[in-house]
């Protein structure tokens, strides 16, 4: 009992010292503005419309058949959770019974870590900015990227948007990990009216722009622009009149 209890308490301090890495106003503490940053990023990360397809709007049926098959083809090529442990620990089996407790006031569980500290005389190097990675400090391991890579908990973050991955949650590619909504526009164009992943062959592109053929509408008139005169500024989708009428 006495060795449970003293490994339980190594494996608390481990998460904390976790915790304490990570920039005091993105810690997912309850009440914080970290905890309002960490449920901003889910959302924007991990939109429950790249997931679910009775959560996208006006999906044809023939489209829901490929949204499945896509959201299972990620899910078994690249959709895994970060693991945190000690450098040259990632990867090794966690015994029964030394979970870490939730530190208090956090909204997440503290990630586990394995007690022991990793070969002391190795030198340990963050996959991302290159730099050392002390032995005694939490890294964080991507089991599809294998265990010889770690990261600074700081620096396991998006390739693309280069914004910390929340809660760990990546999508491994090009050998590197992406977070959900970058992943998921790297292989299918996203609608710049809805938001959601496009499904269709037929839709509507404007350089580096993609539109549903039903959202290619005047987001000022909300007349519909497909065969007629556009403008698009800064993102935004305009008929030649209300282009007009916003730089008059």
């Amino acid at each position: 009992m006495a060795k449970v209890a003293k490994d339980l308490k190594q494996g608390v301090q481990k998460g904390l010292q976790y915790m304490e890495l990570i920039p005091k106003e993105k810690q997912p503490v309850t009440g914080t503005e970290g905890a309002y940053y960490r449920r901003r990023q889910l959302m924007h990360q991990l939109p429950i419309y790249d997931q679910d397809p009775s959560r996208c709007r006006g999906l044809l049926e023939n489209e829901v058949k490929v949204m499945e098959e896509f959201v299972k083809q990620y899910k078994s090529e690249a959709l895994g959770v970060g693991e945190v442990a000690l450098p040259g620990q990632g990867g090794l089996p966690k015994e029964e019974g030394k979970q870490p407790e939730k530190p208090e006031g956090t909204e997440t569980t503290a990630p586990t870590t394995n007690g022991s500290i990793g070969d002391l005389s190795k030198e340990y190097v963050c996959e991302f900015c290159k730099g050392a990675a002390p032995a005694d400090s939490p890294v964080v391991y991507s089991d599809r990227a294998g265990y010889g890579k770690q990261w600074h908990p700081t620096c396991f973050v998006c390739v693309k948007c280069s914004e910390p991955l929340v809660d760990l949650i990546y999508f491994w590619k090009d050998g590197a990990p992406w977070c959900g909504r970058h992943y998921c526009e790297s292989l299918r164009p996203r609608c710049s009216g809805c938001d959601e992943i496009i499904f269709s062959e037929d839709y509507q592109r404007v350089e580096d722009l993609a539109w549903h053929r039903k959202h290619f509408v005047c987001e000022g008139c909300e007349q519909q622009l497909s065969g007629r005169a556009y403008i698009v500024t800064k993102g935004q989708l305009l008929c030649p009149t209300c282009s007009k009428s916003k730089r008059s």
